[in-house]
């Protein structure tokens, strides 16, 4: 038996087992699996369940709920509902919740990483990903449930991106490819995906398409949310102009010292400003109608000398050679 929350609230066994209805009982049961084993004071119930304007009577419905829960549970061996003077513990097996193995198994998976075996890292976490079945929480309607979904699926993104590293490691960049822009279109905002993305193009030798690729993401970013992108996807960006992006670009990167962050931290706020600043003028000679903009430096030193129409370029050692 195990309870699903990675989808639906769904509950699964050996016997069949009569829906619990209702949108109250069902948002009580996510919760308190959410929070199993843990107690739950009313008023952590009141708050997830009925939000921040519950009815005057609302401490007589939790309890009215909790007793209807721990009824429909009453025939399920090895879990129940213990009633303690502040609150309420659901008691269950963490095997018997699908949130709790999917976070076993990706714990596992990192380990496995970390002492050299790839393989296996891989197919917990294959087992993990298969445990997600749909949005999840997908059929809650309760305040808690928005947040927890998104927290849940932020977990579900950082075991995916940690099975993509693992491809990226063993050379697979031309299959994650197709992959990773899948993921970046549905979830713009998860920086770790882009920065693999960029890695993954520039392995396969399209340079030119990670360089646009950074440019879109920064564009989305500036645009929808007003931030530039944050210093991980940065970085990866500026080591794809220096052509150096070597296996360990898709590892956390050691921390360097106070005083070369500073530098690099000045640097970098230099360069961004600089590239707004292009950006700006390309957007204003675009809406002149300029079709092609060339920008160069040019650090005067003294008046050009005037040429004279007799020269012909003989002055000039390069054209005279």
């Amino acid at each position: 038996m195990r309870f699903r929350l990675l989808g639906p609230l769904a509950v699964e066994g050996p016997d069949p087992r009569p829906r619990l209805d209702g949108r109250r009982p069902r948002a009580v049961l996510a919760f308190m699996l959410l929070e199993a084993n843990s107690l739950l004071r009313v008023e952590q119930i009141i708050d997830a369940v009925w939000g921040e304007s519950p009815p005057r009577t609302v401490r007589t419905q939790v309890h009215g709920q909790i007793s209807l829960v721990r009824r429909w549970l009453h025939a399920l061996p090895g879990i129940g509902i213990v009633t303690h003077d502040t609150g309420y513990v659901l008691r269950a097996d963490p095997s018997d919740i699908d949130v709790e193995v999917f976070r076993c198994l990706a714990r596992r998976g990192r380990g496995l990483r970390a002492t050299g075996q790839p393989v296996a890292a891989a197919e917990a976490y294959r087992a993990a990903l298969r445990l997600h079945a749909g949005p999840p929480l997908g059929d809650i309607d309760a305040p808690f449930a928005r947040a927890a979904a998104a927290r849940l699926a932020d977990e579900r993104l950082g075991v995916l991106g940690d099975l993509v590293s693992l491809d990226l490691e063993a050379g697979r960049h031309h299959e994650v490819i197709p992959v990773l822009s899948g993921l970046v279109e549905r979830h713009p905002w998860h920086e770790p995906l882009w920065c693999q993305l960029l890695v993954a193009l520039e392995r396969a030798g399209r340079r030119g398409e990670a360089i646009a690729c950074y440019h879109r993401a920064r564009l989305l970013f500036r645009e929808e949310l007003g931030v530039e992108p944050g210093p991980e996807l940065s970085g990866t960006y500026r080591s794809l102009l220096s052509a150096d992006l070597p296996p360990e670009s898709v590892r956390p990167r050691p921390h360097a010292p106070a005083a070369v962050d500073a530098d690099l931290n000045l640097t970098l706020r230099r360069l961004a400003e600089a590239e707004r600043m292009l950006g700006e003028i390309r957007q204003q000679l675009s809406r002149l109608g300029a079709d092609v903009v060339t920008a160069r430096s040019v650090v005067p030193t003294a008046p050009p000398t005037p040429r004279r129409p007799s020269d012909d370029g003989a002055g000039h050692e390069e054209i005279a050679a």
